[in-house]
């Protein structure tokens, strides 16, 4: 008896299979056969005889996008001035698509003058697994949006002194940077300074709140990131004990007097 609802059961799955597939609603993709890439954009498409008669943001796009690595560079410039935030969703695609890290660093300071908060996703994906020039970039401008979740990453350089020295003491530079603060080559110092002196409150957050940190606040109805007053803000009661018990855990030790 159990045998045959098994039977039935299975071949009910079978037709089951069976009527997706010659639907077209159950396609199967084959893993091995390599996807046609996407068409390109309209103003990358263009022939060049014909790019002057493109819109002004079109023509610089065009520029960015398939320009000598000066012609790039130029646009990329221009783009910076406007200052306009419809280019934001450009920037932020030749920032994932470029591949020259001297253009991608560009295009990340032109997203920190920008001051919006969609480039703070991307920047995290670069932050998080490039342990290059690049990646410092990337955590140095998180930092300017008002973000210092990766932060630590810098200072877990700073260990590499023998295997890495010049990446380590490029680390230790930036740190000095961003802080505008001078404090000696030692990871405990820095660690012990980066908990006490962050940028957002402490929050009441998920769970999975340390996977996956919240972007910093923007400005109501807006994705413009709200601005730090020079200076520091003050800390609500809150994150004022929270900052106080890390400072006390971490008494152990502390950086010699100057």
């Amino acid at each position: 008896m159990h045998a045959m609802l098994r039977f039935r059961s299975f071949t009910g799955a079978l037709a089951a299979l069976g009527v997706l597939l010659f639907s077209g609603c159950g396609k199967m993709r084959n893993p091995l056969r390599a996807e046609a890439p996407p068409p390109p954009p309209e103003y990358a498409a263009v022939p060049p005889h014909e790019a002057a008669k493109l819109s002004e943001a079109d023509y610089l796009k065009r520029k960015a996008t398939v320009g000598t690595r000066l012609e790039r560079l130029e646009a990329l410039d221009v783009i910076d001035r406007t200052s306009d935030p419809e280019m934001i969703p450009f920037l932020i695609e030749r920032l994932e698509k470029e591949d020259d890290p001297f253009l991608q660093i560009r295009v990340m300071h032109a997203l920190s003058k920008a001051q919006d908060v969609r480039a703070v996703l991307p920047l995290r994906r670069l932050a998080m697994w490039n342990d290059t020039k690049l990646g410092i970039e990337a955590i140095v401008t998180l930092f300017e949006l008002g973000d210092d979740n990766f932060v630590p990453r810098l200072i877990r350089m700073m260990r590499k002194k023998e295997e890495n020295p010049e990446l380590a003491t490029l680390a230790h530079r930036t740190l000095r940077r961003i802080y505008k603060v001078e404090i000696a080559f030692n990871d405990r110092a820095w660690n012990n300074y980066f908990r006490s002196h962050r940028l957002a409150p402490y929050q009441d957050l998920s769970w999975y709140a340390s996977f996956r940190p919240p972007p910093p606040p923007t400005v109501a109805g807006t994705t413009k990131v709200e601005p730090r007053p020079e200076g520091g803000t003050r800390l609500p009661q809150q994150d004022a004990m929270v900052r106080r018990h890390i400072l006390s855990a971490y008494e152990f030790w502390r950086p010699d007097e100057p």
